[in-house]
């Protein structure tokens, strides 16, 4: 390694990656918690998958914080071609489960290509959106943003997959707003999102899905069908109370009242074994994460990494705000996951592979700054 590559890993944000690692590894012990049989201590097959992919993200961030993130700027419709291949070929050889179509088997490993979009629509957009400078903004930009996001959207939207293609909503609007668009660009698309919405609702939304809005107004209605697993979100984490019943004691998760416990509701089992203290404590530790976050982004030396940061933050914060909201049941079920806690393995490589160029923006900002001066 030269002189030059050590002085950058001087950069490396080790604060980042610790909180990092303190979520994963706790997401590893609920995971254990919410899949293990009583007994002795024995890490099970969704444990021992989970920590491989950990390991795999880990290996993926260390790559892409070794690469100048603008060289990816050179691939960018390499990526954006590919994102859209490997979306659409899941119509032809995914697998489906739960009633969706979500993953490629690639040998024993699924691949869910919804989650890589997230990290390429930001690498796309940012690319795309910091062509011009601030200020510079126009209806044609505006609109060919959209579109760039509407392909994708679209693929996701029709697995379907509502709580992916709202986060890549989430993504275009975070990016485009900090790249300078125009409000009234907004203003025109919020007056057309009213009979879309219409549209959507009545055409364009599986039944299951109309049905979790219906449900989340009033999970009564459907206390052993769609409102069941609500009911009992609420119920875990109530039960935990202050300080929580314990780890490995919760009564709903241990004896599998809650269902999905080990993706989208984990966060109530976290809620019930470690209390309202015990999220406040998670909160407290993703709000540090977020916070390195935004300060790669205002230590950025140029647009495209100040979007790609806003970008890959925006990911972790619309995730962590929902899958609590919907386990709170503040939000409508969407099956969007807790960000390296939720079992998943395309998630937590795709999150922490958004890291690595996270530490390449921040690792090369002082080298930047110098090549400006």
């Amino acid at each position: 390694m030269s002189g030059t590559e050590v002085s950058l890993w001087k950069h490396f944000d080790w604060m980042m990656l610790a909180t990092t690692l303190l979520i994963s590894f706790f997401g590893l012990l609920m995971i254990y918690s919410t899949t293990s049989e009583p007994g002795p201590f024995v890490p099970n097959s969704f444990v021992i998958r989970q920590a491989i992919y950990l390991v795999v993200g880990l290996l993926m961030m260390g790559v892409l914080a070794s690469v100048d993130y603008r060289f990816l700027s050179n691939w960018t419709w390499v990526i954006y071609v590919l994102t859209l291949g490997l979306l659409a070929a899941i119509f032809v050889i995914g697998h489906s489960t739960y009633g969706s179509t979500r993953w490629i088997n690639l040998g024993p490993v699924p691949v869910q290509p919804s989650e890589l979009a997230k990290l390429s629509m930001v690498l796309v957009l940012a690319r795309f959106l910091s062509v011009k400078p601030r200020g510079q903004s126009s209806l044609y930009r505006f609109a060919v943003s959209l579109a760039l996001i509407g392909a994708p959207f679209a693929l996701v939207f029709v697995q379907p997959d509502l709580g992916t293609s709202l986060v890549l909503l989430a993504i275009w609007l975070s990016v485009t707003l900090l790249s300078g668009a125009r409000w009234k660009h907004f203003l025109w698309l919020a007056a057309l999102s009213l009979p879309v919405g219409i549209v959507a609702w009545e055409f364009l939304l599986q039944p299951y899905q109309r049905q979790r809005v219906l449900v989340f107004l009033d999970p009564e209605s459907s206390a052993l069908g769609a409102g069941y697993n609500i009911i009992q979100a609420r119920i875990s984490i109530g039960a935990g109370g202050l300080t929580g019943q314990g780890y490995l004691t919760g009564t709903q998760s241990q004896l599998n009242y809650l269902r999905v416990q080990h993706s989208d509701f984990i966060a109530s089992v976290i809620g019930e074994e470690f209390g309202f203290l015990g999220l406040l404590a998670l909160l407290v530790v993703y709000g540090l994460l977020l916070w390195r976050m935004i300060r790669v982004a205002q230590l950025a030396r140029d647009t495209y990494g100040e979007l790609i940061a806003a970008g890959v933050a925006t990911i972790y914060l619309f995730q962590i705000f929902v899958n609590m909201g919907m386990n709170m049941q503040l939000m409508p079920v969407t099956g969007i996951p807790l960000p390296l806690v939720s079992s998943g393995g395309s998630s937590l490589v795709t999150l922490l592979a958004a890291q690595g160029v996270l530490q390449s923006i921040l690792m090369r900002h002082k080298k930047l700054n110098t090549q400006l001066l």
